[in-house]
Order: structure tokens, then sequence, then C-alpha cells
């Protein structure tokens, strides 16, 4: 009985070698990122996870370094995204798993205003493109944010070639937008009703002084990551009797200096300070007056 039943397991052991070395469905099972009902539909050493063949052995470094870099670009800081998927690929002892490698060419994009980002970006994203199947979520985003190098001047055609190409920006780079014209707005903080102060607030609102305003704006954004730029100018007009009897006096204007400010704070309020004096100190002054200019840039 005992050598019976090792002479059926042996023969049901080649069986079963025989049914996998013949099993029709060895070429349709799925590869990675191709959609499953279960780990069934996929192919060796991927189970399925949320309708998607994924492979199951990672590293938890290189994982984590991807999740940091998701996080900063979430934060809209490209330069930290990029720094934290290099970091990433290089913790993979082989290639990159394809979910890291495109979402390190995401970042590459949107860190676009860099040329070498912008190149190296659209080869990350095209390797991305081929290692992605057809409708799956990778790789239209692959795709989108492949357009998004369009102004960069990347060539399109070099996608439809199924290998990397030397070099994917050979096309002319679009102009660059005109700059963003931010809202303005001054508001006086206490009111002040003397007769000829509207023209101060006018004056830092004026379209001429938008461009170092938006300047201003450009600087303390990308410090801060906000999109509004608040800076309260203190300003005062007194009377100065004239040292001559046969002339009359005049209202002298001060700009007073900030208190209480720090970091970007302090450097947008020398920013705005820098564009407004001369302007400021050139408006007819009517009346005595002290208030405080709020100045709101958005």
């Amino acid at each position: 009985m005992h050598r019976y039943a090792l002479v059926l397991v042996s023969l049901a052991a080649a069986c079963d070698a025989r049914a996998k070395a013949g099993d029709p469905r060895a070429d349709t099972l799925g590869k990675e990122y191709e959609s499953c009902a279960s780990s069934a539909d996929c192919d060796d050493k991927l189970r399925c996870f949320d309708h998607a063949c994924r492979r199951t052995t990672r590293n938890t470094v290189g994982d984590y370094y991807a999740a940091l870099g998701a996080s900063e670009l979430a934060k809209n800081d490209p330069t930290a995204a990029i720094a934290a998927y290099e970091q990433a690929i290089g913790h993979y002892e082989q290639a990159a798993p394809p979910d890291v490698d495109c979402a390190y060419g995401a970042a590459l994009a949107a860190g676009r205003a860099k040329k070498d980002n912008a190149e190296l970006g659209a080869r990350v994203l095209h390797r991305c493109v081929m290692a992605a199947p057809v409708g799956s979520a990778l790789r239209d985003k692959a795709l989108a944010d492949l357009a998004v190098l369009s102004d960069a001047g990347l060539d399109p055609l070099l996608l439809g070639a199924n290998k990397l190409a030397d070099v994917y920006l050979k096309l002319a780079p679009a102009a660059p937008a005109s700059p963003t014209d931010h809202a303005v707005t001054v508001t006086a903080n206490p009111p002040v009703t003397a007769a000829g102060f509207q023209a101060f607030p006018d004056k830092v609102a004026s379209a001429e002084l938008h461009a170092q305003l938006n300047a201003c704006w450009d600087a303390y954004s990308a410090a801060t990551k906000k999109d509004t730029m608040v800076v309260t100018l203190p300003i005062r007009t007194a009377y100065v009797p004239s040292q001559y009897d046969d002339e009359p006096g005049g209202f002298a204007f001060q700009l007073e200096p900030a208190t209480g400010v720090s970091g970007a704070d302090a450097a947008a309020d020398s920013c705005v300070r820098a564009a407004v004096s001369e302007p400021l100190g050139k408006v007819p002054r009517q009346a005595g007056f002290q208030t405080k200019l709020v100045v709101t840039v958005k």
C-alpha cells in the first residue's frame, strides 16, 4: 500500500507539471498593472490589489521616499519632490516600480522651468508609458504629464517609438506667458477723511506699480506657498512751517519703519516699500493725517 501511494503521488505531480507547462492561460496572465479579478489572473510573483496586478516585493525605505515626494509635490515644491524621488529610486535593487518611476517623471515635469528637469522628465515619462498597460490610470497620467512638456519643446513623434530617445526637447519652446497681473487692493486702517488722502492708496493700487508689486508677490509666494500677500505700511503727513515769512509752509510726508515682521514677511515689506516709496513721496499733500496702508496682493 505504501509503495502504491508513492506511485500515485509521483504520477499526480507529473500530471500537474505537464498541465502547467501546457496551460493555455500562461500567455494571458496579467502583467504588472494590468486589470484582474483575482490573483489567479496575474503573472507569477504578482498579486491582485484594487483590480490591478501588482508586485508584492517592495523596498519600504524606497516607498517611504516616494510617499515623501508625493507629499512635497502636493505642496507645490517640485524641487523637494524630485530630490525625494531620486532617494526613492536609489533604494530599489533593480528598476524602480512603475508607479514610483511615473511619479518621479511627474515631479520632473512639474519642475520643467529648469530645462534639465524637462528633458529628463520626458525620458522618465516615456519609460512610464511603455511600462504601463494601455488603458491604465498610470499610463493616462503619464501622458497628461508629457502634454505639460509641450511648451518646453517636446517632440511627440518620439513617443511613437517603442524605445527611449536620446533627446526629447527638439522643438522650439513656446513663448513665455505674460506675467500674471495679480489683484492689488489698498485700504486705510484707521480710515482717513482728510482732504487729498485718497490719492495715496490710489497711487499704490495704480497700474504703474503693478509690475513691481507682482514681483514682490512672486517672491513671497515662492517662499511661503501662500496665494495672498499682505503688507502694512504706516504713513503720515504733518504740517511744516516755512523758514521764511513770505512763503507758506507745507505738509511733509513720511513712510514710517516696519515693526514686528521677520522672514518672508520682512522681505515682502522691503520689496513693497522699495516699489511705492518714491511714487508716494510725489503725491500732493493737502492735509495732515496718520494711518496704515494695508496693501493686499493676490
